[in-house]
């Protein structure tokens, strides 16, 4: 027999097994969990009023569904009745298939009891029902706040607004985002004026209880700080994250120090000092190092007659020298790197480190990327105890 012939028969032995998974085929019953109901359907708004709305609605239609199914399901068994009634073969095999359809109906009618309850209880969560006036007078605001992610998430991939946000931010009379408006004004002010907001970022292979490298670093003045420790993953990966925390809180500028790389005390003031004379937007600053090896050679690389070379500087240099990749083991990028530049940020690759990829990247959007050769900080080898500089 060939596997035609034989179909019948696995389709018997299919619907014996299918027996043992009826219970099973109950328990998925629920097209949308209560997590996916309550974060990404009624929690994907940005306005309680809307996501109180689109409770509301979702309600509604399961509602209907539901007594649209129970009777459906009544007409199903006068069908099946009336069939088994006229009493040929063929009525019972019509009424056979009616009943599929009603247990297929109340596999569903399941699913959508079970998505209406978590609904309800959505619902009820609400610390007060909103009336039609109070979702109208919600709207200015909501769309406000919709279009300013919106165009946030343009500016993170892309690194502009797309044409269809920025037509719905003309249209309620919004010309710029005001959650970016701090970025933008860092080409004006050069952060000479107000606050300034800066994530300091120290990635290691594990959670770290105490940073060596920060615990001697003094923070000027002017300056918001907040510390983030990424552990855990790869260098590339936890600068992406780095990277995303700091768009993210919204901050002006993003310092990496990696774990084994030490400045001087006052490198960050220095550094900062150095990024206002410079009075370039589009500069990137990193303090000065050398590899651990035994003969001192810088870890940037500079482009000299055309070839790579690294930049390596005699003990009484204090200029500031542009390079072709900057490391990241002290160093001040203003946020404007992120937003003109798409994810991810940092990549490593069988040719590339994660800074050259980086470097790469911002070099092609203009970025000047440069090192003081003043701000000098010590290279540690944790597993010799030596140290570089």
């Amino acid at each position: 027999m060939n596997e035609i012939q034989l179909m019948d028969e696995r389709v018997d032995n299919v619907m014996k097994l299918v027996k043992e998974m009826e219970s099973a085929f109950l328990e998925i019953q629920m097209p949308r969990t209560e997590f996916v109901l309550n974060k990404f359907v009624v929690g994907q708004h940005d306005h309680d009023t809307l996501a109180y709305s689109q409770c509301v609605l979702e309600m509604q239609i399961k509602y209907d569904n539901l007594r649209r199914a129970k009777l459906g399901r009544r007409r199903i068994e006068i069908q099946i009745k009336e069939l088994e009634d006229k009493g040929t073969e063929i009525d019972q095999i019509d009424a056979d298939l009616k009943r599929i359809d009603l247990e297929e109906q109340d596999r569903a009618v399941l699913g959508a009891l079970r998505e209406f309850e978590a609904l309800y209880k959505i619902w009820q969560s609400f610390p007060k029902k909103y009336t039609r006036e109070e979702i109208d007078a919600a709207q200015p605001d909501y769309w406000k706040l919709r279009l300013e992610r919106q165009a946030q998430q343009d500016l993170q991939a892309t690194g502009r607004v797309g044409v269809g946000n920025n037509e719905a931010l003309r249209q309620i009379n919004m010309a710029a985002t005001p959650k970016l408006d701090h970025i933008r004004e860092v080409e004006k002010k050069y952060l000479e004026v107000g606050d300034v907001k800066i994530l300091i970022v120290v990635p290691t292979r594990e959670k770290a209880e105490r940073l060596p490298v920060l615990e001697n670093l003094a923070i000027p003045s002017g300056v918001q700080v907040k510390f983030l420790n990424v552990f855990g993953r790869t260098t590339a990966d936890a600068y992406n994250d780095a990277i995303q925390t700091a768009l993210n809180d919204g901050c002006d500028m993003l310092l990496t120090v990696e774990d084994d790389t030490f400045p001087p005390t006052d490198g960050f003031q220095r550094l900062l000092a150095r990024y206002r004379e410079i009075g370039d937007p589009k500069a990137v600053l990193g303090g000065y190092y050398v590899k651990k090896v035994p003969y001192p050679e810088g870890v940037h690389i500079q482009v000299i007659a055309g070839k790579r070379q690294a930049l390596t500087l005699n003990k009484d240099d204090v200029g500031v020298h542009e390079v072709y990749t900057i490391a990241q083991g002290f160093t001040l990028f203003p946020i404007e790197c992120f937003l003109q530049t798409e994810y991810p940020w940092t990549v490593t690759t069988a040719h590339l480190t994660q800074d050259s990829f980086l470097s790469q990247k911002l070099r092609e959007k203009g970025f000047k990327l440069l090192v003081d050769a003043s701000v000098r900080c010590r290279h540690v080898d944790f597993a010799t105890g030596n140290s570089y500089e």
